[in-house]
């Protein structure tokens, strides 16, 4: 592939990876004002939020197999389509019933276009680039989710409501030129077999179960009837699954794929890894307005260096995984990770707000060191005819993670507000401290794949010169 049309290929690619996340959070700022508009409530209006990212982590697995079946370009940039005329459908709705339904069929065409662009670089970009370029796509990943919010915040004051779908259309529409024109055509060769469709069926409703009731359950309280109905649910379709794929000759998940270590703990990694990055991205912001009597303003500022520092130390993490080894530099970005979220436990009370920012600045470069060098080790180890579905399944542990992490960051936090000065400041430590502890987990099991890694790598060479 020419220079000129890997640059255009990946400015397809990474304009819908910031797209996809920026379109998540722009409704966010203006749901009160879409309550008014559609004369409906804010429980009705949030489905705007929740069912759009509900419906592309249930999906993003599935679309994944879809495109390692019938071609991962053709997937992507069909999902491109579809998000671009849903996106100026959405902005013609004249009841919120109307605006959720094209909500969902732009989340379906997001779904499909993040599901598969791990597996088109995995194909096209040359393995001593790969890093790189996965770099540079976490960090479109990362602008898309920290502009949406801004944006939408600038619309509620500015424009109509219409602008929230509207104003990423120019970009959608390049980015589907630049797909259909730059991401090489080539022969896809059909897999054989029919398409597991009872293990996609209930790998949905494992995944949309678990994410509505974690997404539910600081409303509806963590021991309520509700919540008791959806862990059930969880737990027989998580039951339902195991069985089922177990007695299949093609399962929908590629079940020996995952029982390879380098595999299962980078999605471990990658899961633990946005979940402690959305904890404290979600958390600290609260703390700032209120325990420390921070303008909005401010605090604006403060938080844009967790992207900056990931944006800049994506690519170049990247850029050392392809030329060193990857597992080293996923471990500086845990314990830079780590430390962050120590820090805060142990001494946010007497942080200065310069201290507070180079604390985000730590995390954020850590995020880089993980999100890219791991991204790109764990497809060095999925065979080809399983790029699309590992490729969804990172994204998903990407959406899930951030979906769990706000979630029990939130929940710690409601729990201490009500009780008093000292409670509320306990609740936040307790956070952060939560988020050394899951960081402390990856740690170890990067460790223990580590050892595993290294053993067999011994063993093999040891057989070797015995022959």
């Amino acid at each position: 592939m020419m220079k000129r049309q890997r640059f255009f290929m990946m400015t397809a690619i990474c304009l819908g990876a910031f797209l996809s996340h920026f379109t998540a959070g722009i409704v966010n700022v203006s749901l009160p004002q879409l309550t008014r508009i559609f004369q409906t409530d804010l429980e009705m209006a949030q489905w705007i939020t929740t069912g759009y990212l509900l419906v592309i982590a249930s999906l993003l697995p599935v679309m994944g197999k879809l495109g390692d079946r019938y071609g991962h370009r053709l997937l992507h940039n069909f999902g491109f389509l579809l998000f671009t005329v849903s996106s100026m459908l959405v902005a013609c709705s004249t009841s919120i019933s109307m605006l959720l339904a094209l909500r969902i069929v732009q989340a379906v065409g997001a779904a499909m276009f993040q599901a598969t662009n791990i597996a088109l670089i995995t194909i096209h970009i040359p393995k001593e680039m790969r890093g790189r370029a996965m770099g540079i796509m976490s960090t479109a990943v990362a602008l898309g989710g920290m502009t949406g919010p801004i944006a939408g915040g600038f619309i509620a004051v500015w424009f109509s409501w219409e602008w929230l779908f509207l104003i990423h259309v120019p970009v959608s529409i390049v980015a589907t030129g630049l797909a259909f024109r730059y991401i090489p055509a080539r022969s896809h060769k059909k897999q054989a077999g029919s398409l597991d469709i009872v293990g996609a069926a209930l790998f949905m409703v494992v995944v949309s179960a678990v994410i509505f009731a974690i997404s539910n359950g600081n409303e509806w309280g963590w021991g309520s009837a509700g919540m008791l109905i959806f862990y059930g649910i969880g737990a027989v379709s998580i039951w339902m699954l195991v069985s089922w794929e177990a007695g299949q000759a093609k399962p929908f998940l590629p079940l020996a794929v995952f029982r390879n270590l380098a595999v299962s703990s980078g999605l471990f990694i990658s899961l633990s890894a946005f979940l402690l990055a959305n904890l404290v991205l979600v958390v600290l912001p609260f703390y700032l307005l209120g325990m420390a009597s921070v303008s909005p303003l401010t605090v604006g500022y403060m938080m844009t260096a967790y992207p900056l520092l990931l944006a800049f130390a994506g690519p170049l993490a990247g850029w050392a995984s392809d030329r060193f080894r990857a597992r080293p530099i996923m471990l500086t970005g845990l314990f830079a990770m780590g430390t962050g979220s120590l820090i805060l436990a142990l001494y946010l009370e007497s942080l200065s707000l310069m201290e507070i920012v180079s604390v985000l600045a730590v995390m954020g470069a850590g995020m880089g060191l993980i999100a890219s060098p791991n991204n790109s080790y764990v497809m060095r180890h999925v065979p080809a005819e399983h790029a699309g579905t590992i490729g969804g399944m990172i994204a998903l542990t990407r959406n899930a993670g951030m979906v769990v992490g706000a979630a029990l960051g939130l929940g710690v936090i409601n729990g201490g507000t009500s009780r008093g000065l000292e409670a509320t400041a306990a609740a936040y430590r307790a956070v952060f401290e939560i988020g050394a502890w899951v960081c402390l987990a990856s740690v170890l099991i990067w460790g223990y794949s580590v050892r595993v890694e290294w053993k067999r790598n011994h063993n093999r060479t040891k057989r070797q010169s015995l022959h």
